[in-house]
C-alpha cells in the first residue's frame, strides 16, 4: 500500500489493513518522499506509526519502506523488486488513476476515500457489471477479493447492471435487445463465482444512458457504502476513461470508491 503523509493517503491504507486481514497478508506500507520539507516528513512518519500500530493490533505481519523519487515510477519497481501481487493506493482525481493502471503490472485496487467515518465497516458494497461480465476480466480474482471484504465487514454485496431506457414512448423493442430478465441471467457466472465462496450477493437491473451518472445515482438512492468497480486492463482501461465514467465515479462518487483491475497479462 503506498503512503504519503497526506489524510487521504493514511485514510485509503485502513482499507489496506481491512484487506490484508480478511485474507491474511503480509503488507507492505511504501512511503515514497516527493516532498522532502521537515514538516512533511515529520507528518509521513507519524502517519506511518499510526498505520503500524493498526496493524499489529489487528496481528497482521507488517512492515514500512521508505523511498524517494517520482511515486508512480517506485511503486512500479518495488512491486517488481518484491514480487508484490497486488498494489494498493489511494486516489483523489482520475489523471493519478490513469498512471497507475497503466504503469503498474500487478494486480491493482485504487481507493477513493469520500467518507472516512463509515468506510471502517461497509454494510452495502455496489458492484456496477456491463454487460453481463464483470468489467475486470479476472472475475475469479474479483470474486475472491468481494467474498473476502463481504466476510470481513459482514456487508451485503449487490450486483448492478444499468441497461439504456427506449428512447420514445412508442419505440419497439429491437431485435435482439435484452429484456432486464435476460440481462439479469447473464450475471449468473458472476453469482456463481461469488456463491462457491459463501457469498450470496443480491442483483438489480436499472435503466439510464450513461453509466457513470447512472452508478452514482444508484449509489445515492440506495444508500451505499462502498462502490466496486472493476476494468480490463490498461488498454480497455484508456479506452473507457474516455466515456467520462471512471472521471464522473471519482469525481462525484457518493461514497468510497475501489476500483480494481488484474494483474496485466
Amino acid at each position: 500500500m503506498k503512503v504519503d503523509g497526506s489524510f487521504a493517503a493514511e485514510a485509503g491504507a485502513r482499507y489496506a489493513l481491512a484487506l490484508a486481514k480478511a485474507c491474511a497478508a503480509e503488507l507492505d506500507l511504501l512511503f515514497v518522499a516527493g516532498d522532502q520539507s521537515a514538516g512533511a516528513m515529520k507528518c509521513a512518519e507519524e502517519s506511518l506509526l499510526r498505520l503500524l500500530r493498526q496493524a499489529h493490533a489487528l496481528g497482521l505481519k507488517a512492515r514500512s519502506v521508505t523511498e524517494i523519487g517520482d511515486p508512480v515510477r517506485v511503486m512500479r519497481e518495488y512491486v517488481a523488486r518484491e514480487g508484490i501481487t497486488l498494489a494498493m493506493a489511494s486516489v483523489t482525481g482520475p489523471e493519478v488513476v490513469r498512471r497507475l493502471l497503466r504503469e503498474v503490472p500487478c494486480a491493482m485496487l485504487l481507493v477513493r476515500v469520500v467518507h472516512p467515518g463509515r468506510m471502517a465497516s461497509p454494510h452495502e458494497i455496489l458492484v456496477p457489471v456491463y454487460g453481463g461480465e464483470f468489467e475486470g476480466g479476472g472475475l475469479e480474482a474479483a470474486a475472491d477479493l468481494l467474498a473476502n471484504l463481504g466476510a470481513y465487514w459482514h456487508a451485503q454485496v449487490v450486483l448492478f447492471q444499468l441497461r439504456q431506457p427506449l428512447t420514445r414512448l412508442f419505440d419497439r423493442r429491437r431485435f435482439g435487445e435484452e429484456t432486464p430478465e435476460q440481462a439479469e441471467r447473464k450475471l449468473h457466472g458472476f453469482i456463481a463465482a461469488l456463491s462457491r465462496r459463501g457469498l450470496a450477493p443480491g442483483t438489480r437491473v436499472s435503466w439510464g444512458r450513461r453509466h457513470g451518472p447512472g452508478i452514482t445515482a444508484e449509489a445515492a438512492a440506495r444508500r451505499h457504502d462502498l462502490i466496486f468497480v472493476g476494468t480490463k486492463g490498461p488498454k480497455s482501461f484508456l479506452q473507457w476513461l474516455r466515456t467520462g465514467t471512471v472521471d464522473h465515479l471519482v469525481q462525484k462518487s457518493p461514497c468510497d470508491l475501489m476500483l480494481f483491475r488484474p494483474a496485466a497479462a
